[in-house]
């Protein structure tokens, strides 16, 4: 199931969540990652762009299942098309 864009995860049901896609510049993913580590969460991707050492390193230490990686891509679309 898809939500589409949301603004906060605050947005989401309560849940599990299979994947978070992250499409935000370092500086503001590495906040995002607070808010992604308090729900249970399968796979975070960080697209193209927005990881560093500092948020890769943050998101080990959330625990979180990082995937660097176009998620668009990974589930068979073509970002160059939307």
């Amino acid at each position: 199931m898809s939500l589409g864009r949301t603004a906060s995860l605050d947005d989401v049901p309560e849940g599990r969540l299979d994947r978070v896609s992250i499409y935000l510049p370092p500086a503001i993913g590495i906040r995002a990652l607070e808010q992604v580590a308090s729900r249970p969460v399968g796979e975070v991707w960080l697209n193209p762009g927005t990881s560093s050492p500092v948020l890769l390193r943050r998101a080990e230490e959330l625990g979180l299942n990082v995937v660097q990686g176009c998620s668009i891509i990974d589930v068979g679309g073509n970002p160059g098309s939307l």
